[in-house]
């Protein structure tokens, strides 16, 4: 890493010397790679709970620790009470926590050994949308300051086309890999526009840049 707060798609872990071990700290967790007798161990500690994996690796391949996007569309509450009048908008930053997920990679193929879903990503059922996630998030009314820690930032434009004031308890984010960018040290989106229609969220990424 250029610095304990920049945060890059991926990090490659070298397997050390029997004996050594391999650390990579990303925010307050903290990833400690071990050569055992017989294959290596991983210890990933997220600041609260250590948990430790078994891994059985070839010569040929080779590690890495990817930020990668929740998998499941994920329910932001704010940390804030909002209140957007009818036809009003209101513009910030939101951010939700990446995956820190281990993969291997031998010649042209890559596969997933371990996924570390962090502790603040939680994951429910809703009856009627099915498996998501839930995290909360401050609106920041300016950028964030870079805290090292695996989280996207996504630029939002939450409109409210209804008759009435919104105050949500969420709002709606869902992006994928390939949305991700890297800027100002950060992990970051192309902006969402999330529009309130006065009975369900509709969202789009096409609102244009926030500054």
């Amino acid at each position: 890493m250029d610095s304990p707060h920049s945060l890059p798609f991926q990090t490659l872990l070298p397997r050390p010397q029997r004996g050594g071990s391999t650390r990579v700290q990303l925010g307050s967790n903290e990833l400690v790679l071990e050569s055992v007798r017989g294959g290596h161990s991983l210890l990933w500690f997220d600041g609260r709970e250590a948990r430790r994996f078994a891994l059985g690796l070839d010569a040929m391949g080779q590690l890495a620790l990817q930020l990668r996007a929740p998998q499941l569309p994920v329910r932001v509450a704010p940390r804030e009470v909002l209140a957007i009048v009818p036809g009003a908008r209101l513009r910030g930053y939101l951010q939700v926590p990446l995956v820190p997920t281990i993969v291997w990679r031998s010649g042209s193929d890559e596969a997933v050994l371990v996924e570390l879903p962090p502790r603040d990503l939680a994951t429910e059922w809703d009856d009627a949308d099915g498996a998501l996630q839930r995290c909360t998030s401050t609106l920041h009314v300016r950028f964030p300051m870079r805290s090292g820690e695996p989280k996207a930032t996504i630029p939002v434009v939450l409109r409210n086309d209804g008759d009435e004031v919104l105050s949500p308890a969420f709002v709606p984010i869902r992006f994928r890999d390939a949305d991700l960018k890297e800027a100002r040290a950060s992990l970051v989106t192309t902006p969402r526009r999330i529009v309130w229609d006065g009975q369900v969220w509709n969202a789009d990424a096409a609102a244009g840049e926030l500054r």
